[in-house]
């Protein structure tokens, strides 16, 4: 047996972890075991339990999960893991802390958050965040500069006598990916892969806190549409989002009977604790930078800490900021759901898939549904849109109830089939792209994507249920606006809509979404339009711009939504590419490329007339002339080729 300690918490395992152990002492009774044998593959039915996907379960005080191909875990009364390894050992052992101990923290009462942690004189630090913002990366960075690492991954925090929240240490231990270690020339410092298949590492921290610390400050992190790294204060109800939004694995607290010891921790961090939101460019930007930025205001939250109310008061300080005489207001649109539209059909769709190849107006169509929806009498914000991609992580992390970032791609891809049919059947109710709010009763459950309907083989990628909406443009235009949205050469993107393989992502990281299968434009136009699945409504982009409120009110009948022209007139007026131009001038857009100079550029049909060559118009015609001829697109070009 293996003795380890983590989060309070006297551990003895039979299963080696790749942390450092320490000396038994066959005196001293565990507060919790680790065991190896069978674990069952469902829990039995009682009181209390939820299944919310076949991936794990959940009843009062047990938690159990299937990772396919790695380990089958039980977690029983914050006391007692049971692990039955289904693959590689090491396989298991990275898996650990999120699939297993985790949910022991939560039957403890332990809040448990999507958050790495350092420690400073001041105090302990979270560093909240999605996967793949950059947590781990910024915590190495910030023990670089002095700082020690409480907590990798996930961060537990319990309440002291006098209700102030502290962070718990965790393991000595950090994962990070090789071109992390590679940009900030940190290769000496790698060491086994976590791993087969994945460029992450285990590295050693110089500096580890091994006690519980009082509360400092959080950092909640986000990427942004700008070219500047920026950090404001963020008031006590978005602090108490943020960290909602965090929690790891809050679909099955509930179930485990944690809520309530949860919500009063996070309650007690949201008011007593200053946040700060620290938002950075996609790239390019240096991990450096921010983590002087971050370790700047960090540094003045320890000058004022004299100066903070009194524990009893229950008040949460304002954070100042460095650099200027106090907190600014934050400087963006406030991203709120939708009212509800009111009466739906009893025969609409359960979901609605926004389909459509890349750049040709799903983005549009999401903003006037959700103008459509609304009834709090101001336009819609551009950051909070229905129909979030189906791709994030942080709705699929939520699904598989550990982290996919610990995955490999061919793991992740195993699970997106029921991951969609979780979608499909109301799961991650998320009904904006970046607010993540609720849907509420009334409102349209849409989903955007940009996959083909079937991968390569013939599979279809979503489930026989609801229906899609897809929207088609000439790919000529598609080209032109693409080689915008990515700064990239017209021929580039020629070459890759023509390609069978290509994936709408960046090769050699990982980001915030999974990479979605395009295929060629033809043949993704082909494997929604021509499926016999799911109902579909075709709708050109050039007849929305020609007729928009027509061809808009088509789909919201499509959509069973209850149509209502004058709210219509308004929701497409509202939703004007002038209008959404002077949003994204003024607060930025969320899913713009920082390559591209806007988003919303133009709107426009028939650009390539005079965007493109001969030579590219007619590589796209050979291609595809016979989509485009099927959607009316090929005799203008044919007469362009004279």
């Amino acid at each position: 047996m293996h003795e380890y300690r983590a989060y309070g918490l006297h551990m003895r395992s039979a299963v080696a972890l790749p942390f450092d152990p320490l000396q038994p002492k066959p005196s001293s009774a565990p507060d919790l075991t680790v065991r190896l044998g069978a674990v069952p593959r469902t829990l039995p039915a009682g009181p209390g339990q939820t299944t919310r996907s076949t991936i794990w379960q959940a009843r009062p005080g047990t938690f159990l999960i299937e990772l396919e191909g790695v380990a089958r875990y039980l977690a029983t009364d914050g006391r007692d893991i049971l692990v039955e390894p289904l693959g590689d050992a090491g396989d298991v052992a990275s898996t650990f802390v999120s699939a297993a101990l985790a949910p022991c923290l939560q039957q403890r009462g332990v809040a448990t958050l999507h958050a790495a942690a350092v420690a400073g004189q001041g105090g302990a630090v979270l560093l909240l965040g999605p996967s793949a913002v950059g947590k781990s990366s910024l915590a190495a960075a910030l023990v670089e500069r002095g700082h020690a690492l409480l907590a990798d991954d996930v961060t537990g925090v319990a309440l002291d006598a006098g209700g102030q929240p502290l962070a718990l240490p965790a393991f000595p231990r950090q994962k990070l990916w090789a071109q992390t270690l590679d940009r900030m020339d940190w290769r000496g410092k790698a060491g086994a892969r976590v791993r087969r298949g994945l460029d992450k590492h285990w590295t050693d921290p110089e500096r580890h806190c091994a006690e519980p610390q009082p509360m400092l400050a959080a950092v909640a992190l986000a990427v942004g549409a700008g070219a500047e790294i920026d950090i404001e204060p963020l008031s006590c109800g978005d602090a108490f989002w943020a960290l909602t939004e965090n929690t790891h694995r809050k679909q099955a607290l509930d179930a485990m009977g944690g809520t309530t010891g949860h919500f009063r921790a996070v309650a007690a961090l949201a008011q007593r604790v200053p946040m700060l939101l620290a938002t950075r460019p996609r790239h390019p930007f240096t991990l450096e930078a921010l983590a002087a930025r971050v370790d700047a205001q960090l540094r003045t939250l320890q000058l004022t800490a004299s100066l903070r109310p009194s524990v009893a008061s229950g008040e949460r300080p304002n954070p100042p900021l460095a650099g200027g005489a106090g907190p600014t207001p934050v400087r963006r649109v406030a991203a709120k759901a939708p009212a509800a539209i009111g009466q739906r059909r009893p025969d609409a769709p359960e979901v609605v898939w926004l389909a459509s190849y890349p750049k040709s107006g799903s983005t549009w169509l999401r903003a006037v549904l959700t103008n459509y929806a609304s009834r709090d009498g101001a336009p819609a914000s551009i950051n909070a849109l229905l129909g979030g991609p189906a791709n994030h992580r942080r709705t699929f992390d939520e699904f598989l109830g550990t982290e996919s970032t610990n995955m490999t791609e061919a793991e992740a891809e195993r699970h997106l089939p029921q991951f969609r049919e979780w979608l499909a059947e109301g799961g991650g109710n998320a009904g904006t792209s970046g607010a993540q709010h609720p849907v509420r009763d009334g409102d349209p459950f849409v989903r955007k994507t940009h996959d083909a309907y079937r991968t390569a083989r013939g599979a279809a990628r979503f489930p026989p249920t609801g229906a899609a909406v897809y929207l088609v443009r000439n790919p000529l235009d598609v080209a032109v606006s693409y080689a915008h949205h990515g700064n990239l050469p017209v021929d580039r993107i020629v070459a890759l809509m023509n390609s069978d393989g290509w994936e709408s992502h960046i090769r050699g990281g990982v980001f915030g979404r999974f990479p979605e299968p395009l295929t060629t434009w033809s043949g993704h136009v082909a494997s929604w339009t021509e499926q016999a699945d799911l109902p579909v409504h075709v709708a050109r982009y050039e007849d929305l711009l020609a007729r928009p409120r027509a061809g808009f009110a088509a789909i919201v009948r499509f959509m069973g939504l209850g149509e209502d022209p004058a709210r219509l007139r308004q929701a497409v007026e509202r939703s004007s590419f002038a209008r959404l131009q002077a949003q994204e001038a003024e607060f930025g857009f969320d899913e713009k490329q920082p390559t591209a100079q806007s988003f919303f550029r133009a709107g426009v049909a028939g650009s390539w007339r005079t965007a493109l060559t001969r030579e590219q118009v007619r590589a796209l015609v050979d291609a595809h002339g016979e989509v485009m001829a099927k959607f009316g697109y090929l005799d203008e070009a044919l007469a362009f080729l004279g």
